[in-house]
């Protein structure tokens, strides 16, 4: 009986060795492209081997053939393997990437040594691309934002994807051990992360945001009170720009028309770039640029400031004001790096008003 006792209590020790472990574990994950999900805001594999290839082709990082380090692959040599595979680098389907984790208690922390790049056919034929040691990419992926769709976040960088494991992986290697089946690999996620963050203090917190672009829709016919509120606005703009002819014509309007046709003034379209920002469920709106075309010609793109400057009024609110409000007729063209398109623009408003801002693409579909 003491002796199963024992067993017993060492197979305890050894199932939650992670929990209590001072020293950082050897963990090697694998990502594939097709298995990257919508909600994750972007195709973290594409993303990273399109980042990486231009890194290596402009000499500011190092490929390897392996770990090891024992031969580096040149830009040139790069391109002869990708034609004589007939694989493109950034058209590969799996990534490996090589860390440590550590349970802080409070959070997983984790610190990432490499990335392996590999491609396997259809066939199952294997194209290596080599190693990149992490130390040479740290810097790329801390500066570079990361391309988004609408249900990303557009602040993101690599490196808070990175940190904050906001992909879809399978843990192949674990503490040494390699871990043979998906079903493995969601068991040790389970055990071993449980309800712990990932690199949370390093992270911080950072409320989510969007990059939308869109055009205040001066065309459409109605009576309602947005209609109303948007030709108030177009119509506040021709007086300022009539009443602030020097003005006007600093902001490009001579290359649109001369002094003699003053009073030809007509607002054609106006393109608004804006963060949109999600704090405690309200939306916060903040104007980045503004371009107004005369006569549908573009004067030069306004600044935060210029915009802010703008001596007009409607509806008793100044310029910035009334983007704000929002009461207004407006068509969407773009979320994060992701364009609209015209006929989809009323849903996804929508769906940035009233979905989960990392399903937004879902709302739409489904609405």
């Amino acid at each position: 009986m003491n002796r199963l006792k024992v067993l017993i209590l060492l197979l305890l020790l050894n199932a939650t060795s992670f929990q209590t472990l001072a020293d950082p574990v050897p963990v090697l994950l694998m990502l594939r492209g097709s298995e990257q999900s919508d909600t994750s805001g972007c195709n973290f594999v594409e993303q990273v081997t399109a980042l990486v290839y231009k890194e290596i082709l402009e000499n500011r990082v190092k490929l390897w053939d392996s770990q090891l380090k024992e031969i580096q692959i040149t830009g040139s040599t790069l391109k002869e393997i990708e034609k004589n595979s007939g694989v493109s680098f950034m058209k590969q389907e799996t990534i490996f990437i090589y860390e440590t984790w550590e349970n802080a208690k409070k959070e997983i922390v984790t610190k990432t040594l490499g990335f392996s790049f590999v491609h396997r056919s259809s066939t199952n034929d294997e194209v290596s691309f080599g190693y990149v040691d992490f130390k040479d990419l740290n810097e790329a992926f801390m500066k570079s934002r990361i391309n988004t769709n609408s249900n990303g976040v557009y602040s993101s960088t690599y490196t808070t994807y990175l940190l904050s494991k906001n992909y879809t992986y399978n843990i192949v290697q674990f503490a040494g051990k390699q871990v043979k089946s998906m079903g493995e690999s969601e068991d040790i996620k389970k055990s071993v992360i449980g309800k712990l963050k990932f690199n949370e203090s390093l992270i911080g917190f950072y409320p989510a945001d969007k990059f939308v672009s869109y055009l205040v829709d001066n065309y459409t016919e109605g009576t309602d009170q947005k209609s109303i509120n948007t030709k108030n606005f177009v119509k506040a703009l021709e007086e300022y720009f009539l009443n602030n002819q020097e003005i006007f014509f600093n902001m490009g309007g001579d290359r649109i028309i001369s002094h003699i046709q003053r009073n030809k003034i007509k607002v054609t379209r106006i393109e608004v770039n804006e963060i949109w920002r999600k704090i405690n469920g309200e939306i916060q709106f903040e104007p980045k640029s503004m371009t107004i075309y005369v006569n549908d010609s573009a004067l030069n793109e306004m600044s935060p400031r210029a915009i802010a400057d703008m001596e007009l009024t409607v509806n008793e609110m100044g310029s910035v004001a009334f983007l704000k409000d929002k009461s207004f007729n407006m068509i969407i063209t773009k979320i994060n790096s992701q364009e609209i398109r015209r006929q989809d623009s009323y849903l996804y408003y929508k769906g940035l008003m009233a979905a989960e801002w990392n399903r937004i693409i879902d709302y739409v579909i489904n609405y």
